[in-house]
């Protein structure tokens, strides 16, 4: 039994891994190049994956689980342009163009979740709590990926 377990754990950890891999270099392809940021977007997106079943699995219990897959989908959105456009100006000389680009995508992004918002609470009306945890994901993405990095670097000067 404890054997069908562990090979059972070790399937998915594999999987997940691939999964991760795979991610990862979509990520490279859309121009994310610096590693810690990409792994920190593709931790988000794999967090994101996994909650959109568990939402779909458990939407009989009410609009609480769906609140919190669109609250992780919005916030997931928000996290991928901003971390995007970041690295498209990191290399990029200041302008006047860029500052304009930069504030428009800004607000255009802004704009957008607002509507979003808007709608999931007003129109659908749907449980703020619930979607406020479903935001609240990029900061545990950002918590655990922190840990991660903090616990990395440790390794090696050990």
């Amino acid at each position: 039994m404890q054997n069908l377990v562990s090979k059972m754990m070790n399937g998915m950890l594999s999987r997940a891994g691939a999964l991760n891999h795979s991610v990862e270099s979509r990520l490279y392809r859309q121009g994310f190049t610096q590693p810690a940021v990409r792994r920190l977007i593709a931790w988000q997106i794999l967090l994101t994956l996994a909650v959109l079943p568990a939402g779909a699995l458990f939407f009989w219990i009410g609009l609480w689980p769906l609140a919190f897959v669109a609250g992780s989908l919005l916030a997931t959105f928000n996290f991928y342009f901003l971390a995007r456009s970041i690295q498209q100006i990191l290399y990029v000389k200041y302008d006047r163009q860029l500052l304009v680009s930069m504030l428009f995508r800004f607000y255009g992004r802004l704009g957008i979740t607002a509507v979003a918002l808007f709608l999931l609470i007003v129109w659908c009306r749907v449980p703020v709590v619930a979607l406020v945890a479903g935001l609240s994901t990029v900061v545990a993405t950002i918590v655990v990926w922190g840990g991660a990095r903090l616990f990395e670097q440790n390794a090696k000067e050990a």
